[in-house]
């Protein structure tokens, strides 16, 4: 056997490491038209606390979201208002749960400047025919201008060039073609909002918009806002402000199109159904005519949504919708139903929510510093319901309960700050009692206020620190219950749920959060961090991008980033991956730059570090986050050093990942190839047997490791190669 073949079959088992280690009875109100503004221009089980064994079952699902309002070459009185905002939205309710239960790194978006016509095309050309296959969903929604030039129908992107529309906007009919032939789904689907604008070209009218539509080929279901010869609306007091369409859209894909019967699951028929009945009737009531219409031939049963809250329910008859007018006292009041944010309420301007289920439905409105005011109200079929909110008192809590968190908060930040973050945790006695102690106090203060959020959010990062997961899922659960726009809870739930392997709850959180605080570097960190984890490299890198750019000190970003940089290096043409390693190096440095702290700070570091690595996936040895995640870095560097050549750098970062825990089997099998490439280079004996040292090291710290049987098997090559060697 010679030196070389020491390297076979390392390449792509090298790659495990990082993934091992970094480990929910009157008619609807009457409003003047003018108010109504023409636009004119694979099979996955969802979890379902009600009835686990008959939770809804929907295939796999890919789906394109685009919304354009403002356009870079057009007059801003062209623009549209709400496209963009109910693209938004539509992303959303794709990525819930209880909607259209799309895995979230499946849905990609392309909202305003990112809606180029090359980004339209590549994600339509390149993107959905190569992950999309033929059990798969595919969702396809745009919402902006459409127009017509020489008998050809456009979509137009956000850089369209109205002097020059045939060359720089995306053809309809080749739109159709590739959802009809190109994308191998089962199920398809196009919804469109394409708005038309008679200052782009003179040949655009609704008339020519809809017949370009029905020329599309069969082979989709292709739903349209409107009909011939109608317009499609958008109302600025419709919930948030929302196309009449898109709302409808949204309405029913959040379960309130599943009634015939209720099943748990959206099929097509009962989501055109719904639409078209809801947009004709909302804007009639308001004397104008809107009908969405579906052209071509579908599957009745396609399923686009799922609605596990009514599984088990008794089934519901058809048709079974009416409405609610929500008001409120004061302005900027957030009004949620079942817990879905719908809108922002002026108290002067009544929120219309037509399109409801039948049944009952939890409404409250949220105002930062008062009370929440919350009413359980029945919906009626064919009837509107009106629905008072009176936010009045100021929010405050008991002294009582104000001194046992003031207390707990005490005992909880004086035992984060006896943490040494340059050695393993290893709680003493007093510090376990402390914290428990905390815990006590948060609990009973909670009794003394149940409105208290803030007990709720310290009670859940205790419990975190105690390692009681579920204590802790429940306090931030319930710290959102009471004040749901309280966005540090739902970030740090959401670094809590990616520690328990959980990184699409976590995405579904941090998308919330930063709908209602979107500068809030801490969560696009998060979900740089959940993205990772769901090995979605170029997501994790942009989110990562995102945080940098709000904060140039976010820690946390750069090595999010630097770890997705190195794992999509890794996939990449051999020519490709040198500039990309380089950079994911320049990130480690800058997160380790960082993070080399004074032993003074670290009482502050260890606490705001909570939620970052405490959870139960954190290592056996439980070293602190701090200590755990400079290894990572180390490791990192480690490996990119190593795969561009540089052994005596990747030697030494090896080196230091093994101080900070020398039972670090990742760090062992790293620094094992190091010396193992250092080996080929200088032929030295001692570099082999520092090889060996280093896989049987691993081997004998966790035998059970994919990896481990590769370092076994380095052992025993290394074995009978040493006698050769001089």
């Amino acid at each position: 056997m010679n030196s070389a073949s020491l390297t076979t079959s390392l390449v792509p088992i090298l790659l495990l490491w990082s993934a091992l280690a970094l480990g929910q009875a009157t008619s609807p109100p009457q409003s003047d038209s003018k108010d109504l503004a023409d636009r004119d221009l694979q099979i996955r089980r969802l979890p379902n606390p009600q009835s686990p064994d008959q939770s809804p079952v929907v295939p796999r699902g890919y789906a394109l979201v685009i919304g354009v309002g403002k356009y870079e070459r057009l007059d801003p009185e062209d623009f549209l208002k709400f496209s963009e905002s109910d693209a938004d939205a539509v992303y959303r309710v794709l990525i819930s749960l209880q909607g259209g239960a799309f895995p979230a790194e499946n849905v990609h978006k392309l909202i305003g400047p990112q809606a180029t016509l090359i980004n339209i095309r590549h994600e339509l050309e390149d993107w959905l025919p190569l992950v999309a296959k033929e059990p798969d969903r595919v969702v396809v929604y745009f919402a902006g201008h459409g127009f017509v030039q020489s008998g050809r129908g456009y979509i137009a992107p956000y850089d369209v060039d109205p002097s020059n529309p045939a060359t720089t906007a995306y053809p309809m009919s080749r739109l159709g073609t590739v959802l009809a032939g190109s994308v191998k789904a089962r199920w398809k689907v196009l919804l469109t909002d394409a708005c038309h604008s008679g200052k782009i070209t003179a040949e655009t009218s609704n008339e020519a918009i809809d017949a370009q539509f029905k020329e599309l080929p069969s082979g989709f279901l292709n739903l349209t806002a409107t009909r011939e010869r109608e317009k499609s609306y958008e109302d600025p007091n419709l919930s948030t402000g929302f196309g009449v369409f898109s709302y409808f859209l949204v309405q029913g894909l959040q379960g309130n199109a599943d009634n015939s019967p209720c099943d748990g699951v959206i099929t097509a028929d009962e989501l055109v159904e719904y639409v078209r009945s809801e947009v004709r009737s909302y804007t009639r009531a308001r004397g104008v005519y809107q009908t969405p219409s579906e052209h071509n031939d579908f599957d009745n049963d396609m399923i686009l949504g799922a609605n596990p809250t009514c599984v088990g329910a008794a089934p519901a008859p058809p048709a079974s919708l009416g409405s609610l007018v929500v008001e409120a006292n004061l302005d900027g009041v957030e009004i949620y139903v079942d817990d879905q944010l719908v809108g922002t309420l002026s108290k002067d301007k009544p929120l219309p929510l037509p399109g409801l289920a039948t049944g009952v439905h939890i409404v409250k409105g949220v105002k930062n510093g008062y009370e929440p005011d919350t009413k359980e109200v029945m919906v009626v079929p064919g009837q509107s319901r009106s629905v008072t909110l009176r936010i009045q008192y100021r929010r405050e809590y008991k002294k009582s309960a104000i001194d046992r968190v003031d207390r707990g908060e005490k005992l909880l930040f004086k035992s984060t700050s006896t943490y040494n973050l340059l050695t393993a945790y290893k709680p003493t006695k007093q510090t376990e009692s402390d914290l428990r102690q905390a815990r006590d106090l948060f609990t009973d203060a909670l009794k003394e206020d149940p409105n208290y959020a803030k007990a709720a959010f310290d009670l859940a990062m205790v419990c975190q620190m105690l390692s009681d997961d579920s204590a802790m899922l429940e306090a931030f659960r319930r710290a959102l219950q009471i004040e749901p726009t309280y966005v540090e809870a739902r970030v740090q739930y959401a670094g809590s749920l990616i520690e328990q392997g959980d990184p699409d709850e976590a995405i579904r959180q941090l998308t919330e959060a930063l709908r209602i605080e979107s500068k809030n570097d801490t969560a696009f960190s998060h979900l740089s961090r959940a993205y990772l984890d769901k090995g979605v490299w170029n997501r994790a890198i942009n989110a990562a991008d995102q945080a940098i750019a709000l904060n140039v000190r976010n820690d946390q970003a750069y090595l999010w980033k630097a770890d997705a940089l190195r794992r999509l290096a890794a996939t990449l043409d051999p020519s490709g991956r040198i500039p990309i390693y380089s950079n994911s190096v320049e990130s480690y440095q800058y997160y380790l730059g960082l993070t080399n702290f004074s032993s003074s700070t670290s009482g502050r570091l260890a606490y705001y570090l909570i939620g970052f690595g405490l959870g139960s996936r954190r290592h056996a040895d439980r070293l602190i986050v701090y200590a755990y995640q400079r290894s990572l870095a180390f490791m990192g560097l480690c490996e990119c050093e190593e795969k561009l050549g540089n052994f005596q750098r990747a030697k030494d970062y090896c080196q230091r990942a093994i101080k900070y825990d020398p039972n670090e089997p990742f760090a062992r099998f790293l620094l094992g190839n190091v010396y193992r490439d250092l080996f080929n280079r200088t032929k030295s004996r001692d570099d082999l047997l520092s090889a060996r040292d280093n896989y049987a090291k691993m081997v004998q710290i966790n035998p059970n490791l994919e990896l481990s049987r590769n370092a076994q098997n380095y052992v025993d090559q290394i074995d009978r190669l040493l006698p050769r060697v001089k």
